[in-house]
């Protein structure tokens, strides 16, 4: 078998990210004895900056970040996980893919379902870390896709165009006290593809142990420890964010979409931290002397109602000098505080390539159409590049699912063609769109026809009958108002 028969099984959290820390450090040290004879370069492509870097990223993705804690007492807003949401929503709202040219094609298209209902998700993923890689592997007659996330694997070869060729992606699983560690390699290089499979035992997660079988995990029994196949291109995609790395400039791997605006979004967590200490410190207390309370006789006072938090101690002194009882209750400030958030959620919404108002309060920006324009152009600018490279990635994906249908003679041989399309209403209003193509059909510069189909939903027959009857009545008319 040249594949496993289920997907890599992530460890989750912090957890995963410790580990993947640990994987790299061991793989580092020992990728030249483990696999010296596989082509390509015996080296993990991950510089230090890009290994904290995805660390931070997915921290942020995940908690907000490591200032907001419990030490800092900071509540964060989660920016970088709605960054990341509103991009993935963006670039896949609008998407469909249609395969079609033959039987393998039908066949190839209903095993790309299931993925691409969930692409929204997995995209949103890789816009977090920078990236994801997609891998197809076979299970009984069905070809199934494994996301594995930009922070679990290790990149290994590049080829000059920037593409993926080599990685190694690992998997684990707990049995009682042990812990078993497959390794997975692939490298491409010269029209060939080498899979090779490893796998170890070990009693704790401080390293991966020693080296056993694959025989002796019942789950990667099947699965050859060595295999070269014959391919036009490597047999995974490797969906990278097309943004500059400013966090490593040399490095071939993406950058998450968030990137650019870290130390604003602290900002904004900060200010935000300030808005509630505004709300808490201002609440409504009365400071009470003790003279107005009835002592409880174990030496204590009583006090009504909401003595824990309307109440605040007691005033002591004079009762002559002063009332007995002095109302706190000044005046906020947060309109200051919101407008110093929104001002930050701004420069988020810059620095991240997306339109004003995604983030901040959309009734503070816009006020010219030349503005409107210009802040939808840098989101549908950042979105159509995101969309273009997982155009290339789903090429990708699809070419290496086709090439295990034909090393598993899953479905008869056969072309496919794929045709993906993206909608730009990001930038275009639908309906000022379809007003505009109104007029050019009243102009008679568009088919009433073509019209028909691509605004109001008609099929090319009944769109064909409807344009027939409608030039068949305008030439009557024309008939009878200028006849002789």
């Amino acid at each position: 078998m040249l594949y496993r028969a289920g997907p890599r099984i992530p460890l989750g959290g912090l957890e995963e990210v410790k580990m993947f820390q640990k994987l790299l450090r061991w793989l580092r040290a020992q990728i030249g004895t483990l696999f010296g004879d596989a082509p390509g370069a015996n080296d993990i492509i991950l510089s230090g900056q890009m290994e904290n870097a995805l660390a931070l990223w997915a921290q942020m993705y995940e908690t907000g970040g490591p200032w907001c804690t419990a030490k800092n007492d900071l509540h964060s807003l989660h920016i970088a996980a709605s960054v990341a949401r509103e991009f993935a929503r963006l670039v896949t709202m609008e998407l469909q893919v249609s395969l079609s040219g033959s039987s393998r094609a039908d066949y190839l298209a209903e095993q790309l379902a299931p993925f691409l209902d969930k692409l929204p998700n997995y995209t949103e993923i890789a816009c977090a870390l920078g990236g994801a890689v997609f891998k197809p592997y076979v299970s009984g007659d069905r070809l199934l896709v494994d996301v594995v996330q930009g922070d679990c694997f290790f990149p290994t070869t590049f080829d000059t165009t920037g593409r993926l060729t080599g990685a190694i992606f690992s998997e684990q699983l707990k049995r009682k006290n042990t812990i078993y560690t497959r390794l997975e390699r692939h490298e491409y290089a010269a029209g060939v593809q080498t899979i090779q499979n490893k796998a170890f035992a070990s009693s704790s997660t401080a390293s991966l142990g020693h080296e056993i079988p694959l025989t002796n995990v019942p789950e990667w029994a099947d699965i050859a420890p060595e295999v070269r196949i014959e391919v036009e291109r490597p047999l995974f995609a490797y969906f990278r964010i097309p943004l500059a790395n400013r966090n490593d400039r040399h490095s071939p791997l993406g950058a998450s979409v968030y990137a650019p605006a870290v130390d604003t979004i602290h900002d904004a967590d900060e200010q935000f931290g300030r808005l509630l200490w505004e709300y808490e410190g201002g609440q409504l207390a009365i400071d009470v002397d003790a003279a107005a309370l009835r002592p409880t006789g174990d030496g204590g006072f009583q006090m009504d109602q909401r003595s824990g938090r309307l109440y605040r101690g007691c005033m002591t002194g004079n009762v002559a000098d002063r009332t007995l009882f002095n109302v706190f209750a000044p005046a906020l400030r947060d309109e200051a505080y919101l407008r110093g958030l929104d001002g930050i959620l701004k420069r988020i919404e810059f620095q991240c390539g997306l339109a004003y108002g995604t983030l901040s309060d959309p009734q503070n920006v816009d006020k010219t159409a030349t503005e409107i324009m210009a802040s939808k152009q840098r989101s549908y600018s950042t979105v159509k590049s995101i969309q273009h490279a997982l155009q290339v990635a789903l090429d990708d994906l699809l070419y290496a699912m086709n090439a295990y249908a034909d090393l598993y003679q899953l479905v008869p041989a056969g072309s496919y063609t794929a045709v993906y399309n993206w909608d730009d209403s990001i930038v275009n209003d639908p309906s000022e769109r379809k007003q505009l193509f109104w007029q050019y059909v009243q102009a008679g510069k568009f088919p009433m026809q073509r019209y028909l189909t691509e605004f109001e939903g008609y099929s090319q027959e009944e769109a064909a009958q409807i344009a027939a009857e409608t030039s068949a009545e305008n030439t009557a008319d024309e008939t009878l108002t200028f006849a002789p």
